[in-house]
């Protein structure tokens, strides 16, 4: 019983120090915060982050496996939702992507401030986050292939730049500068492409 009391005292300390430091990361960015900031946003003291979590390197990768793991899980839902349609898959990423970036809170997609911030490659959290965005290029690339498209590269690499560089724009023009055309945009990028039919069942 006292193993199982420690261990749910532990991952209540991990949640506390994760939700602590992904919100101030996000807000201020990586090297702004200290450990101590994040102790006491998470309402514990340092030796307690130390024994959770190495470094605030370390800690800094759980945030990001923590985004990845929840960015992932709207993949996961709209394929559910829309299991036979991969237009409508890579419709929906781009329209959930324009509503968070468009958002009066956003302050740009983690992943990528994190990558532009970190620049040492064996940095723990530009590894998560390069992983993510691997895998991401991965899924686009399956949805626009399964669409028929002639040009299935053409398609998610163009994608993912519109997304990247809506996010990125946002933070400098404000949610009515060239993000809001994100929708347009693919749309624009998707009709440039020839799809394939969909055969008779």
């Amino acid at each position: 019983m006292d193993a199982e009391k420690d261990a749910a005292v532990r991952v209540l300390a991990d949640r506390k120090l994760i939700a602590a430091a992904r919100e101030l990361f996000y807000r201020r960015g990586f090297q702004a915060v200290s450990v101590d900031e994040i102790a006491a946003e998470a309402g514990v003291t340092k030796m307690t982050l130390y024994r959770h979590f190495a470094s605030k390197d370390a800690l800094a990768a759980a945030c990001l496996k923590e985004i990845a793991v929840e960015d992932l899980a709207r993949f996961d839902a709209i394929a559910e939702r829309l299991p036979s349609d991969p237009v409508g898959q890579l419709r929906a990423i781009v329209q959930e992507a324009a509503e968070r970036i468009g958002a009066s809170d956003y302050r740009g997609w983690s992943m990528t401030n994190v990558a532009v911030e970190l620049t040492e490659a064996c940095h723990p959290a530009r590894q998560v986050a390069e992983t993510y965005k691997t895998r991401t290029r991965e899924h686009l690339l399956a949805l626009a292939a399964q669409a028929g498209a002639d040009r299935p590269r053409a398609l998610a690499d163009g994608l993912l730049l519109l997304i990247e560089g809506a996010a990125v724009s946002r933070q400098t023009f404000a949610a009515a500068g060239p993000s809001e055309c994100l929708v347009d945009a693919f749309e624009s990028l998707l009709g440039a492409q020839v799809l394939a039919k969909p055969q008779p069942a």
